[in-house]
């Protein structure tokens, strides 16, 4: 029997919490008098603060090893208080470092503007406020994309000229597939993926096979909780890790991962930054908008009354790994998050009853009897429960493809969500679910999973054939 009694818990439970004023000094240099709280008694003076989180960002580059002398990174940057302290902490690091950095950095933003389907003039005057920011005070090249055309990158030269120039057709293409989704999760989650994307591609259009981004350890928190309650179990260890190789050409580095959001807006105010930050979809929402808004406000909340608890979530992302195993190259990947495909059903397991759920959802009557026997369940083949799909070749009769062997057949067919699903990893199968038409998907997503359906029947005809 437990010999606590509750006259022996109370003072835990009733001691009065810290005065932060009553502490004189700071704790670091223990001269100067304080300026910052950060938790509890962790009360610092401005230089010491500064350092600390200017050493918080060098270290997490120095464990890592992450970059070589005279490698170029692209600095993905939104215009938010992290992205333009990462631009200040590298300017640091370069110019007035004693170990000063070595390598490149190179300024990549994108315009989000299509998700709410601004006016071109507001985008126009919106990019150009924060590119003159950013040509004032800092030495780095700057180029700018749009969400809608990441094929399209332009270089802004600081002299107030922005040659970019938006299609009509591509903003309303995007605005209909994000409003095509159903769930306010699913849209997040969509958009994410499409920003991802954007910022890939023009890494690659200014030839840098690194980038850096301005998550911190608030925001990789929040993102782990949400990526769990999603399904990303299998690629979450890319996603709040300091490494995201999820595409074989270009790494997605995380520097500022080890510096909560509240030292990073202090950072920015002591420096005084000037930030641009946007709306998003979730801006103003309330908590049930969506499972990231939930989590944030379920997490940001605790923290009041629980200072570790952010610390806590955060180091539980340190011990995540990506399996390596899946990450051999000729493996396939979603055509989403480019995560490996973690839905495999050759063992019991929840993805084969959803599956099995849905197949006796949508056949019906049609289904065998002879399939429902429990007997041979564990015998049971699902993939032969499928809705019947016709190969790229709509003509039978046809046996000529119009490809060249290698996944180019150019052979247009609807398609379904089956076929979208299919290619989609656990958690980027939810927001396909979600999508209302598939005709409103975007026109590179579609020809994407067109090839990749393409290469996947070549494959499987000619799989007895193979040595």
């Amino acid at each position: 029997m437990c010999s606590l009694t509750e006259s022996e818990l109370e003072p835990e439970l009733v001691r009065t919490p810290l005065d932060p004023s009553a502490i004189k000094v700071c704790k670091k240099c223990k001269e100067k008098p304080p300026c910052v709280n950060l938790r509890g008694s962790d009360t610092y003076c401005k230089t010491c603060f500064l350092t600390a989180v200017h050493h918080k960002f060098r270290a997490t580059l120095g464990k890592h090893k992450a970059m070589r002398p005279g490698e170029s990174v692209c600095i993905a940057y939104s215009g938010g208080g992290a992205s333009t302290a990462l631009l200040h902490l590298l300017k640091t690091g370069i110019e007035s470092d004693h170990k000063k950095l070595l390598f490149k950095p190179v300024v990549l933003h994108v315009d989000e503007g299509a998700i709410f389907k601004l006016d071109p003039k507001q985008r126009i005057e919106n990019i150009r406020e924060k590119l003159d920011y950013i040509a004032a005070h800092f030495p780095f090249k700057v180029y700018v994309s749009t969400l809608e055309q990441s094929q399209r990158v332009v270089e802004y030269k600081g002299d107030g000229e922005l040659d970019l120039e938006f299609e009509a057709e591509r903003t309303n293409e995007l605005y209909e597939s994000i409003e095509n989704i159903k769930e306010s999760s699913a849209k997040e989650e969509f958009i994410n993926c499409i920003r991802r994307h954007t910022i890939l591609e023009g890494a690659e259009k200014i030839n840098c096979a690194k980038i850096f981004t301005g998550e911190n350890a608030t925001k990789i928190s929040i993102d782990l909780l949400t990526g769990v309650s999603l399904g990303k179990g299998g690629n979450l260890a890319q996603e709040v890790g300091f490494w995201d190789k999820r595409n074989a050409a270009i790494t997605v580095l995380r520097p500022l991962r080890d510096v909560p959001a509240k030292e990073l807006a202090l950072y920015t105010v002591f420096h005084r930054l000037e930030s641009f930050g946007e709306p998003t979809i979730g801006t103003g929402k309330e908590s049930l908008f969506s499972i990231r808004k939930l989590t944030e406000d379920f997490l940001v909340g605790l923290q009041n009354d629980f200072p570790a608890t952010l610390s806590t979530v955060f180091k539980t992302s340190d011990k995540l790994q990506a399996h390596q195993e899946r990450m051999v190259e000729g493996n396939q990947s979603c055509v989403l998050c480019d995560g490996t495909l973690d839905t495999e059903v050759d063992q019991h397991n929840a993805l084969q009853a959803t599956q099995w759920s849905t197949i006796v959802s949508s056949r019906g009557k049609a289904l065998d009897t002879d399939d429902l026997n429990p007997a041979s369940l564990d015998f049971l083949d699902l993939t032969s429960l499928k809705l019947a799909d016709p190969s790229c070749n709509p003509d039978p009769s046809n046996d000529e493809c119009c490809g060249q062997g290698d996944g180019s057949c150019k052979t247009k067919k609807p398609l379904s969500k089956t076929d979208l699903m299919s290619l989609a990893c656990y958690s980027c199968m939810r927001t396909v679910s979600n999508f209302k038409s598939m005709e409103k998907i975007p026109r590179k997503l579609h020809e994407q999973v067109q090839r990749t359906r393409n290469r996947n029947a070549m494959k499987n005809e000619i799989q007895d054939f193979l040595l």
